[in-house]
């Protein structure tokens, strides 16, 4: 009895791993690795000064007081979101726009132009 208890004892037999187990390990250990390099080399929003966001503003202003159908050219997005300012939330600095019943939420410092649609 005494046998058992030294060194690792009665845990020695639960090193071994099932095979399903080691390839979901490594699996892992690789993703987390490529997540890490990606964080790394991962593209920064562009900086802009005070005119630039307060001409921004202005125009997101005027288009929700005239209720008008907006273009918005989003930072990291392909496609453009269209449609009308709902609300303008400055608690949490997002630009709600909906376009035929759908809600989109964008952050404000990711507008990058705003554009009429006729």
């Amino acid at each position: 009895m005494a046998k058992k208890l030294e060194g690792n004892g009665i845990f020695e037999s639960s090193r071994m791993m099932l095979p399903e187990h080691v390839k979901a390990y490594v699996r892992y250990k690789h993703e987390t690795e490529m997540t890490q390099i990606m964080a790394k080399h991962k593209q920064k929003r562009p900086t802009r000064d005070e005119f630039e966001l307060e001409a921004l503003g202005e125009q997101l202003t005027e288009a929700k007081n005239e209720d008008r159908e907006i273009s918005l050219t989003v930072w990291g997005e392909t496609d453009p979101v269209i449609g009308r300012i709902i609300v303008m939330d400055a608690r949490t600095r997002l630009v709600h726009v909906e376009w035929y019943g759908t809600v989109t939420k964008v952050p404000f410092l990711d507008i990058m132009k705003v554009s009429s649609v006729m």
